[in-house]
């Protein structure tokens, strides 16, 4: 059973050092890319994106609190929705400073972050704005509902709160080429530094508990479907402007 404990650290991270590795490759190939129309409608689509995260964690720590869940994780859920507020934040504000007192012109930006409640995609979230997106959200919440056992389960939450990280790991070793460089990589590395013990950190505990090399199969292969969606999705918002 060690064995497959210390496999299953090996063979997820494997998955998630490959997942980087292309992640750097659209960030660079953005980087490159990049205009001021660009970066306004990334800045304005993460920021609601983070607020839909603020009412994700919001919502957990009440459950929890209310639920008596273990006074642990009622403190970690609501650790996490601080950080989730810290994120929207810094994203917000470096919005604030591009926009310079002009409103914000992507179109119904706010939606982008409507998470529903179950998981998945909320009735504001646009199939048509947003296909790539909404796609992302809606497998996240079909991996989770069919796997074959509550730890593939948690293994597949898990990698979808933390996936993140590899993201914005990338984008906090951007050249800082101009002000907004600056500003963006610097609260990149901070959420970075925060998405690490939502999600990759949760492994080494999971990997505690496996039980059988079918579940982490199952595992395996449900991570890989997150990721290539995850790199669509991303790739939809970061080399696209057409949000305006």
């Amino acid at each position: 059973m060690a064995s497959l404990q210390k496999q299953v650290k090996t063979d997820i991270a494997g998955i998630m050092d490959r997942y980087t590795g292309a992640m750097d490759v659209l960030v660079k190939t953005w980087a490159k890319r990049r205009n001021s129309k660009n970066d306004i409608a990334w800045l304005a689509l993460q920021a609601s994106k983070e607020f839909g995260a603020i009412r994700t964690h919001e919502r957990i720590t009440l459950s929890r609190a209310k639920n008596m869940a273990p006074l642990k994780m009622v403190k970690k859920a609501a650790h996490d929705s601080a950080e989730e507020i810290d994120h929207y934040y810094g994203y917000r504000e470096i919005l604030e400073w591009k926009l310079n007192g002009k409103p914000c012109p992507v179109n119904r930006w706010w939606d982008y972050g409507d998470f529903a409640e179950e998981g998945g995609a909320g009735p504001k979230m646009s199939p048509k704005l947003w296909p790539q997106h909404v796609s992302y959200l809606e497998l996240n919440k079909k991996l989770a509902k069919t796997a074959r056992s509550e730890w593939v389960r948690q293994v597949i939450l898990s990698n979808r709160e933390g996936a993140a990280v590899a993201f914005h790991l990338v984008m906090s070793k951007l050249p800082k080429t101009d002000e907004y460089m600056k500003r963006l990589t610097k609260h990149e590395h901070t959420v970075a530094v925060d998405e690490l013990h939502h999600g990759p950190e949760m492994i080494d505990e999971l990997a505690k508990t496996i039980k059988s090399a079918a579940d982490l199969e199952a595992a395996q292969k449900a991570i890989v479907q997150m990721r290539i969606q995850e790199l669509r999705d991303r790739k939809s918002t970061r080399l696209n402007s057409s949000h305006i």
